[in-house]
């Protein structure tokens, strides 16, 4: 099994995803035996994610404590 990042593309009303050469080599992937079982999991877009952390501590009192650790 190989894991990979990579960018799904819409194709007519279908998506495509690309194996890069180098993974593909990995898994012995050939033409004579295209057969794949996939798994896929939608990755978040850091935009997506951001602010989901809550806290009333403001920046400068979080730096604070990072900084105390380094003493």
């Amino acid at each position: 099994m190989v894991e990979f990042h990579t960018i799904a593309r819409k194709v007519g009303n279908s998506w495509a995803v690309l194996i890069p050469k180098e993974k593909a080599d990995e898994i012995g992937l050939t033409a004579d035996n295209p057969n794949l079982h996939v798994s896929l999991e939608k990755i978040a877009k850091l935009k997506e994610i951001a602010g989901l952390l809550k806290t009333k501590k403001t920046t400068a009192q979080i730096m604070k404590e990072i900084d105390e650790g380094w003493d």
